[in-house]
């Protein structure tokens, strides 16, 4: 029992006892950015695209934290974003048949829900007596929930309207990469960094409006070194426990192919056998954040 005990008081103090060492160091980072990108959906028969809807997201209004800890050179730290549009953004439905595309149409975005979260791990290098560098592993999960109105626009010559399309996206990527660290004065240091997703994985649905044909389809893609990240950020050190950081992040890299499952032709979802479904990605993060060393 006085075992049980004391480990339980041990649990409790362990935090406190970590502040009080002089390497240990916690912050947390409020901060309020703009995103700047598109999601793309494709459709492959014969690994010809078929299909092509592309969702912008011009502007996205981010309000997040980060949540950092280090310890001596070792760094963790957490992200989190929620995202909502601040624009008018659209989506565009684009059809071919062979190399003629034959279908445009335009949908107003009425509804649009994003986060972005990531986990980094990291460990700091000193090469000089101003400059680092800083390998890193990251893991980043993005969620994305799209609701398009009835849209308008050509098929075959023809003006017509179309019903509204929902999108919903589930993104997981493992990141690696160097980021390096430049402090020139005490007061002033800017950071580049750059890094790769070895693995990703992304799980869509798609639901078709409409009252005679309404249909969903389920799509999976899974990613190998297809995605990127690069990063700047400078730092304005305004005292010992505040510091000002303007940042920009780039997420870009390739379509990743994988199955689609869909109801289009039955009652239940089945899996296409001779038609492949696709999702890129890319944006442009920037803003402002204040870390509070605590």
């Amino acid at each position: 029992m006085k075992k049980n005990f004391c480990l339980v008081i041990f649990l409790l103090l362990f935090p406190l006892l970590c502040f009080a060492q002089t390497d240990f160091h916690f912050s947390l980072a409020p901060r309020i950015s703009f995103t700047v990108g598109e999601l793309t959906e494709l459709l492959y028969t014969d690994n010809e695209i078929v299909s092509q809807l592309d969702w912008e997201q011009k502007p996205l209004l981010n309000l997040g934290l980060n949540a950092s800890a280090d310890y001596k050179n070792f760094f963790i730290s957490a992200d989190f974003d929620y995202c909502l549009p601040a624009g008018t953004s659209y989506m565009y439905d684009s059809d071919w048949e062979g190399d003629e595309k034959y279908s445009l149409t335009k949908h107003p975005i009425e509804s649009s829900k994003n986060i972005d979260t990531a986990l980094s791990l990291a460990y700091q290098i000193p090469v000089s007596r101003i400059i680092s560098i800083i390998p890193a592993l990251q893991l980043n999960y993005l969620y994305n929930d799209f609701e398009a109105g009835i849209g308008s626009g050509v098929r075959h010559g023809r003006n017509i309207r179309v019903y509204g399309i929902d999108y919903r996206r589930h993104s997981f990527f493992i990141f690696t990469g160097t980021a390096v660290k430049v402090q020139p004065f005490s007061k002033l240091f800017i950071q580049a960094d750059f890094m790769l997703a070895p693995w990703n994985y992304q799980l869509s649905f798609d639901y078709h409006h409409g009252v005679k044909n309404p249909f969903s389809t389920k799509d999976i893609q899974f990613g190998f070194f297809s995605k990127y990240k690069a990063g700047l950020t400078t730092g304005i050190i305004l005292d010992k426990n505040i510091t000002l950081q303007l940042f920009a992040q780039l997420l870009f890299g390739f379509p990743d192919k994988g199955p689609i499952y869909t109801d289009y032709c039955s009652t239940t979802m089945e899996k296409s056998p001779c038609q492949k479904s696709g999702a890129a990605t890319h944006s442009l993060k920037s803003g402002l954040a204040v870390k509070f060393s605590l």
